[in-house]
């Protein structure tokens, strides 16, 4: 009832911009600010709970970041996103006892979603976990060997790391998975092109 009240009371503050003097403001507190107010605007989708709980993480309000991890944990028990995007939220935060802990939750909400455990290996390869990035996406290959995209993607980030005989071995799988299709060898083109960055 209590939470009610203040959502309601909260719901006009919500509704109003702010002007350029307020973002000029300090960083982190902006991003408990921003957060709080999309969170009272949408407070039930589970990886923006996920999210608003990253960007409470910055702002240095960690009770308010677990809140939203366990209902975004609670909304979605099974999707195994939800649990990457946490994991994410925690690298980024230094928390690697934490983000460990939530890439073992996210195999074990969904064992079979080679897409989450690739962007989870990628997360961890970007910050510098390389062996624990390595093992996750071998899992996730083991699911698909066909699977090119993750193969390609999982060798950008290690190419973005420096990492090149491990970007090697990951492109030689996507060659190996479909090696007359075009679009596979242009990816890895561009992968090279670009050192690994983001393709924009």
């Amino acid at each position: 009832m209590r939470r009610l009240v203040f959502c309601l009371l909260a719901l006009p503050l919500c509704s109003q911009a702010l002007d350029e003097a307020a973002f000029r403001g300090d960083a982190r507190k902006l991003a408990g600010t921003c957060a709080d107010r999309a969170r009272l605007l949408r407070p039930k989708d589970a990886k923006m709970l996920a999210e608003y709980g990253r960007a409470f993480l910055a702002a240095g309000e960690r009770s308010k970041a677990e809140d939203c991890f366990l209902l975004a944990r609670i909304d979605k028990p099974r999707d195994a996103d939800v649990h990457r995007l946490i994991a994410a939220a925690w690298l980024r935060a230094g928390q690697r006892g934490e983000a460990m802990k939530a890439i073992a939750d996210m195999q074990v909400a969904d064992p079979k979603d080679k897409n989450a455990f690739t962007r989870a290996a990628i997360n961890l390869q970007d910050f510098g976990l390389a062996k624990e990035a390595d093992t996750l996406m071998e899992r996730a290959w083991i699911l698909d060997p066909s699977d090119w995209q993750n193969c390609v993607a999982y060798g950008r980030s290690c190419l973005r790391k420096a990492h090149r005989e491990a970007a090697a071995k990951w492109f030689a799988r996507a060659s190996q998975a479909k090696p007359q299709e075009e679009r596979m060898w242009n990816a890895i083109a561009l992968a090279y092109a670009d050192h690994g960055t983001e393709p924009s």
